[in-house]
């Protein structure tokens, strides 16, 4: 057998590597009650104006792209680990068979961009039915429009207008949310752990908010 050393495998085996990365990372940072990849979907979702629910303006041709991957629809670790194991199974498959067949195997660059497309495509076509069998952050019970009018905590970050912070809430079904907060006043300022009140949805998951009236600042 092939060893898995050889330097056409590197970008898949370096592939499996960041998979175990972003799981280490994210069990972290879950202690801390804060999922570093949904931080990186929701900022996805607000940078490129990704909203299935169709209640934001027309997406951009990244946004469009990523929206066909289902970013901001399946979660995105789901999704992470969907591509990833994608790319570096099509990668190894295709150099091992190469060099079976030939004795050859592409140089690793080449071969990475044969493997993107395929796990692209596994990233569609799988993300969307195994997104459905793993719990997700919102409730069907719950909207995100229903998210206006929450008491939320702001878990990571400084929020100011312009620059949102991340806030957490657990609704009346026992499910947490995320989501992204700036002040709806741009003379205030939010900080961790400081207890705020969505007024307004700006689009995805950013929303404004004030200081709550029943928690001190």
């Amino acid at each position: 057998m092939t060893s898995l050393l050889q330097p056409g495998y590197a970008p898949f085996i370096m592939a499996i590597g960041i998979m175990i990365v972003i799981a280490i990372l994210e069990s972290i940072t879950l202690l801390f009650g804060f999922s570093v990849t949904t931080h990186a979907g929701n900022l996805l979702a607000h940078q490129f104006d990704i909203d299935h629910a169709g209640a934001s303006a027309e997406p951009g041709v990244v946004g469009q792209f990523l929206g066909w991957l289902h970013v901001g629809r399946v979660p995105f670790l789901i999704l992470l680990v969907l591509f990833l194991t994608g790319f570096a199974v099509a990668g190894l498959l295709l150099q091992a068979l190469l060099h079976a067949l030939a004795h050859f195997m592409l140089p690793p660059a080449i071969a990475a961009c044969a493997a993107l497309p395929l796990a692209l495509g596994f990233v569609r076509k799988t993300g969307k039915p195994i997104g459905r069998l793993v719990p997700q952050e919102e409730s069907s019970a719950l909207s995100e429009i229903d998210f206006i009018g929450r008491a939320v905590r702001i878990v990571t970050g400084e929020a100011t207008q312009g620059t949102p912070a991340e806030a957490r809430f657990v609704d009346e079904f026992g499910q947490p949310h995320y989501v992204r907060i700036e002040p709806d006043d741009a003379d205030h300022r939010f900080v961790r752990g400081q207890t705020v009140l969505i007024v307004a949805r700006v689009s995805g998951s950013l929303y404004r908010a004030i200081k709550s009236p029943r928690h001190d600042a």
